[in-house]
């Protein structure tokens, strides 16, 4: 994992299952690498994400990341020079702690609810922080480069077809790499484990 890499995420938690049944997509959050941790025995490939959450963006080791996920994957630009992956880095930090884009995910869920991208492409954006994938569409924007066909408003982390999700846009880019995935395993209810 490096700098500006994009980690999409299926999550199992009931807002998380709503995004995908809305969206049709096969994701329902996405994070951006800020850096690698050395590896330890227990997490050889750890490293630190941001991302926007309920209630704010936050920043946070990847292994809490994607907690209460099923599925993960770890998706990195092959053309990106240090300077970009760090801008995207930095960019992306400009929000940390900001709160979460509960308008976004409004016009994002009408947009979904009536098969269109009327909502967050065609009427007055809702003023406020961005939404997990706005978060990474704005921050690659900082370094000239988009995830999708638009911008940061009506792209989600991944949306069924005509329309493209950040997950759609870079397995179709011959410019990204798919660099690691993993199922998660399920909580081990019978040790006490949550």
């Amino acid at each position: 994992m490096k700098p500006g890499d994009l980690i999409l995420m299926r999550g199992t938690g009931r807002l998380s299952l709503e995004i995908i049944r809305a969206t049709g997509g096969r994701f329902s959050h996405v994070a951006i690498a800020v850096c690698e941790m050395p590896p330890s025995k227990s997490n050889p490939t750890d490293g630190i994400v941001i991302e926007a959450l309920m209630p704010r963006v936050v920043t946070r080791p990847f292994h809490d990341s994607i907690l209460g996920t099923d599925y993960w994957e770890i998706w990195s630009n092959k053309t990106l020079a240090d300077d970009q992956r760090w801008g995207i880095v930095a960019a992306a930090c400009l929000y940390s702690a900001e709160d979460y884009g509960y308008g976004k995910i409004l016009e994002q869920g009408f947009d979904s609810a009536f098969d269109t991208i009327l909502f967050t492409e065609k009427m007055p954006q809702l003023d406020g922080c961005p939404i997990c994938s706005a978060l990474a569409c704005l921050s690659y924007n900082e370094v000239g480069l988009r995830l999708g066909p638009v911008g940061a408003r009506s792209i989600a982390p991944s949306r069924a077809a005509p329309y493209l999700g950040i997950a759609e846009f870079v397995a179709a880019s011959a410019d990204y790499e798919a660099v690691a995935a993993a199922v998660t395993p399920a909580p081990n209810v019978e040790k006490g484990e949550a």
